[in-house]
């Protein structure tokens, strides 16, 4: 079961990703260096980094957004979403195989 500081945490990190996949393929590059977001969610720390990577092959981008909830006890819940951006503004849906170097 989900908790609902989980289920916030997921619906934020969604919204994010949701919110790059609107940007140019030039805004993206831009967000290379963007700083690691920082926030408390149901007292629970939490962090949420962009990570933009060109695909050598394609001149492509790889968007993550990647977040990190401290769980109650011991850990923390890991929650991603992503895709890729090309040069001529098309994307395509991060599999899930391509998330697991992020979790």
């Amino acid at each position: 079961m989900v908790s609902k500081a989980s289920a916030t945490f997921q619906d934020i990190v969604k919204e994010r990703a949701d919110g790059l996949r609107e940007l140019t393929f030039h805004d993206l590059e831009q967000l290379a260096d963007a700083p690691t977001e920082h926030m408390v969610i149901d007292s629970r720390p939490a962090k949420i980094s962009i990570i933009v990577l060109r695909l050598a092959a394609s001149g492509g981008l790889r968007v993550v957004v990647q977040g990190f909830l401290k769980a109650r006890f011991l850990g923390w819940h890991v929650s991603l979403d992503g895709f890729y951006r090309y040069p001529d503004e098309t994307s395509a849906a991060l599999t899930r195989e391509d998330m697991w170097d992020y979790s």
